[in-house]
């Protein structure tokens, strides 16, 4: 029960960090406006239509084929959604069980090593470097995430872990001098 406990307020203070983080400039490090912006958003909706997706351009059936394709014309990806009503009540609560998975897991590394404050929340830490190297910079690498908004959006990650370790790190010593 103490790691579930600990696990909620780990993913509390993730919550929080990222809330922060996304309404402040470091959410938008990196983002560009596309030009013609209207007139962009009308050919993919009519090339697109209704298709929710993660499309890849230019479509190819082998890597040979594709390296062939992006050295005559330009290549992208693109996360389509069609024009639909607004969802934030439910990708908040889907990011928060995600946070939550996140934070459970790491305390349960952290309850495993039982070092103390400082000791834990470098290890919060570092899972949160694991975390933040294996996805952002695999979309840079790979898919030519800028520079900038790879940084940006590994920070976010790296301090998620930090806070959500320091609350877990908190009330497991908490939870110890209340045993004592």
């Amino acid at each position: 029960m103490r790691i579930l406990i600990a696990g909620l307020l780990g993913a509390i203070a993730m919550f929080i960090w990222a809330t922060i983080a996304h309404l402040s400039p470091l959410a938008s490090i990196g983002l560009k406006p596309i030009p013609n912006e209207a007139a962009v958003t009308q050919d993919l909706q009519q090339g697109l239509g209704a298709n929710r997706g993660l499309y890849f351009f230019p479509h190819a059936a082998s890597m040979r084929d594709a390296a062939k394709a992006a050295a005559a014309s330009p290549s992208g990806i693109i996360a389509y959604n069609p024009p639909a009503a607004p969802a934030m009540g439910r990708q908040l609560s889907i990011e928060f069980a995600l946070e939550l998975i996140e934070s459970i897991l790491t305390a349960i590394v952290i309850a495993a090593v039982a070092a103390g404050f400082g000791r834990s929340v470098a290890i919060a830490a570092v899972i949160g470097a694991i975390a933040g190297i294996a996805t952002n910079f695999s979309y840079w690498n790979w898919y030519g995430f800028s520079p900038d908004y790879t940084a940006a959006y590994a920070f976010i990650e790296l301090m998620k872990f930090v806070f959500a370790g320091a609350a877990i790190t908190a009330f497991f010593a908490w939870r110890s001098r209340k045993a004592a």
